[in-house]
């Protein structure tokens, strides 16, 4: 058995981290998936760890396979926390793991396989995340509060952090003992880092709204540009009079019900005529609203001002603010002070 040294360090700590995480996850009901791909981060940083110390490395070096599970592993969790249904042909996306453990005592060739196979999976992931956020826009107002922007970062991060590690283990032979456990220290403090992230964003999490199916229909025929003019009519005057935008998280679905029109007509009168999604829409009401109350110098607080005016989180305020207008609230207030 070999000494441990501070990298088994780090991996005894994304074994706590990974399961407690799990437990955290799987108790709240509503991510099993992820819960399950902390699960399976666990168990592969504990095979890991007993082949670095030498304890199975005689018996079966079967690590190597983990890099080329955890691709399509972390699509099916996306695309489960995406509310998409699972089918059955989706467990098609673990079969080749199979058929390599056979070869995986051939370790480089294995981790170069795996390592493309994530930065593909990433690709897929990411797209599956990015169209997920696209559909909420069309639906919600507080689309941002759902979209997982965050989670397509660390997939690219810990992607391109694997692809560097392929760099590090094809040069083990020109570079220093020391250089090497370096690199892979790195290589497992950025897991570790993107496991607590995860946890802890998930954990926060609010119940996932149920996407909305009628606006993505395709009708038997289209209806006539004068068709969209006129509903994208009716449908701002009814919203400027009562200030409908108003209302926090509103949706598609809660417009519909005020209006009496159809998700798909509102959906895509707004899309052909204002070229805008819902979510840019509704905020872009709310922008104007909150405008108006500056340039009158209002003494309300900026708190005070966005959640009147139906946003229902600072960050989305901040960044939706800075997009119409170019400047941070703070810095809009400021030019109507005296």
């Amino acid at each position: 058995m070999e000494s441990l040294n501070f990298v088994n360090l780090i991996q005894a700590a994304t074994v706590s981290v990974s399961l407690l995480g799990g437990l955290l996850l799987w108790r709240k009901g509503t991510f099993y998936g992820v819960a399950l791909l902390l699960g399976l981060t666990a168990f592969a940083t504990i095979v890991n760890l007993l082949e670095e110390t030498g304890i199975t490395r005689d018996i079966y070096i079967i690590s190597p396979v983990f890099i080329l599970l955890f691709g399509p592993a972390v699509y099916l969790a996306s695309k489960h926390i995406t509310n998409e249904k699972l089918e059955k042909n989706d467990w098609v996306h673990l079969l080749p793991v199979a058929p390599l453990l056979l070869f995986s005592s051939h370790v480089s060739i294995v981790i170069a396989i795996g390592t493309i196979w994530r930065l593909v999976y990433a690709y897929f992931t990411a797209a599956l995340l990015i169209k997920h956020k696209r559909i909420l826009d069309e639906e919600r107002s507080d689309s941002d509060e759902y979209s997982f922007k965050w989670l397509v970062w660390i997939i690219v991060m810990t992607a391109l952090f694997n692809l560097l590690d392929l760099v590090r283990l094809n040069s083990q032979p020109f570079i220093s003992y020391e250089m090497n456990i370096i690199g892979q220290g790195i290589n497992n403090s950025v897991w570790l880092l993107a496991v607590m992230v995860i946890t802890i964003k998930l954990v926060e999490q609010k119940s996932l709204p149920k996407p909305i199916q009628t606006n993505r229909e395709q009708p038997n025929k289209e209806p006539l540009q004068d068709s969209y003019h006129s509903t994208f009519e009716e449908l701002n005057n009814l919203i400027i009079t009562n200030q409908w935008f108003l209302k926090p998280r509103l949706t598609l679905t809660d417009v519909s019900e005020l209006t009496g029109l159809q998700t798909r007509d509102i959906s895509r009168a707004i899309n052909t005529v204002a070229k805008k999604s819902f979510n840019e829409y509704i905020n872009e009401f709310r922008i104007k609203h909150i405008c108006q109350a500056l340039d009158a110098s209002s003494n309300y607080s900026l708190t005070r001002l966005y959640t009147d005016a139906g946003f229902s989180s600072k960050a989305t305020f901040n960044n939706v603010f800075k997009d119409y207008t170019s400047m941070t609230p703070s810095e809009y207030k400021s030019k109507y002070k005296v």
